[in-house]
């Protein structure tokens, strides 16, 4: 495997207090959003494309194409929510799948934003704490939703274009004033740097705005990455993982590193062949990986229950990888969601013999962390050994993933990074 190495390109994430302006047609609908309920702010959007309540990030604009009920951002990403984590989000050379539209005003004079058939309802969960919270929004399908309090979206200064878009007469009494200007949200973009595009195919771990000559992450917030750690292996044959509650992971929880890993060979005693740290799971090659539970992993048991450990893959974005670290090569995720490709981990070794769900498919995404399924591993006491654990790691469908994983050996160069790693469920 040759990995990529990205350049970093400090004009990529805006400035909140800088915008570019550049003329637009005027049937272009374009606004602003702000929460209604208990949770009144604007939307605000991350250098990763999560869409947030409040936070000291730029304030979000969009643009709305009636023909196909999407929206994009004003650096023109698609946004969309899709399970698992039903985050709504803006990633760039993305179409979603999520139908929007624009409510009729109501009689205060709003309109709202509305999703898949006329669900104007969404969920403000919260990140933070004191004068740092802000809020990241879900739609109403988001699994276990504690915490999180239900708002609508309402449309900020629509531009005259909202109004051919809503074909409403009532629409037309709100952007009224909206005629005599020229809205907010239709002139503003991000500022973003230009790359080389005649000397830059790809980049894992980013997408190319298609005729932009841009380039910008692809990587969901933090929120996200925590709320991929609750996935699971409980998928029947051939189902995309869903979330479940059975497993969380603190993030100061010890984990375990293959002790090996390299393709699969039968006829070897550990079932590897060609040994090293680099792992590459294509449509030609799978990567098995070796882990040794040592005893003292988990403390021994005191009673009958028995505690709960997790596969858990990380997939960190490139810029977020220690310095000198190699950037991983990734079909990517318009690959995933138009083929619905990804990877399967099949149990090929283990001396406790835990039940596993080999044809699960996972697809994984730059800056989350997904727990790929659990097992049971407490140790009783007074015994001693060590467990040992392997996974087959294989493509479905074209999928392309290819890493040096970190923590693999007796020095490794890299203590944390991309691979996957067994972790104790709190």
């Amino acid at each position: 495997m040759k990995p990529f190495v990205i350049s970093l390109f400090a004009g990529v994430v805006a400035n909140a207090s800088t915008t570019l302006h550049l003329r637009q047609s005027s049937d272009t609908c374009c606004f602003g959003l702000s929460s209604v309920g208990a949770v009144d702010q604007k939307i605000t959007e991350d250098h990763t494309g999560g869409l947030n309540l409040g936070g000291s990030f730029q304030q979000g604009g969009f643009c709305f194409d009636k023909s196909t009920k999407t929206i994009k951002d004003n650096g023109k990403h698609g946004c969309f929510m899709r399970g698992p984590t039903e985050e709504f989000r803006c990633w760039v050379g993305l179409v979603g799948a999520t139908a929007f539209d624009i409510s009729p005003p109501d009689q205060s004079g709003k309109s709202y934003l509305s999703y898949d058939g006329g669900s104007s309802s969404f969920n403000a969960c919260p990140v933070g704490f004191g004068d740092s919270q802000y809020y990241t929004i879900y739609s109403a399908a988001k699994p276990n939703a504690t915490g999180c309090i239900p708002v609508s979206l309402a449309i900020d200064n629509p531009s005259a274009g909202c109004v051919s878009a809503n074909n409403s007469t009532e629409l037309a009494l709100m952007s009224s004033v909206t005629r005599k200007t020229t809205s907010h949200w239709s002139t503003q973009v991000r500022r973003q740097s230009a790359v080389n595009t005649a000397t830059v195919s790809s980049i894992p771990g980013y997408s190319q705005v298609p005729a932009a000559g841009l380039w910008s992450s692809i990587s969901p917030s933090t929120s996200a990455s925590t709320e991929a750690a609750s996935k699971t292996s409980s998928a029947t044959a051939s189902h995309t993982a869903k979330p479940s509650p059975i497993c969380s992971v603190s993030p100061s929880a010890p984990s375990i590193a293959p002790v090996k890993l390299g393709s699969p060979d039968k006829s070897a005693m550990d079932g590897i062949k060609d040994s090293a740290a680099e792992a590459s799971i294509t449509s030609t090659n799978s990567t098995v990986f070796l882990y040794s539970i040592p005893n003292s992993f988990l403390p021994p048991l005191s009673d009958a229950k028995m505690p709960l450990c997790a596969l858990q893959f990380r997939m960190p974005v490139c810029t977020e990888l220690p310095k000198g670290y190699p950037c991983y090569s990734f079909s990517g995720l318009e690959q995933e969601f138009l083929a619905d490709s990804g990877m399967n981990f099949d149990l090929i070794l283990d001396d406790g013999q835990a039940t596993w769900n080999a044809t699960t498919l996972y697809q994984v995404f730059p800056g989350e962390k997904m727990i790929l399924g659990t097992f049971e591993c407490g140790t009783p006491k007074g015994s001693y050994g060590e467990r040992k654990m392997s996974w087959h790691a294989s493509s479905v469908r074209n999928f392309s993933l290819e890493f040096l994983h970190a923590g693999v050996g007796n020095d490794p160069e890299f203590q944390d990074g991309i691979g996957a790693w067994i972790v104790p469920c709190q």
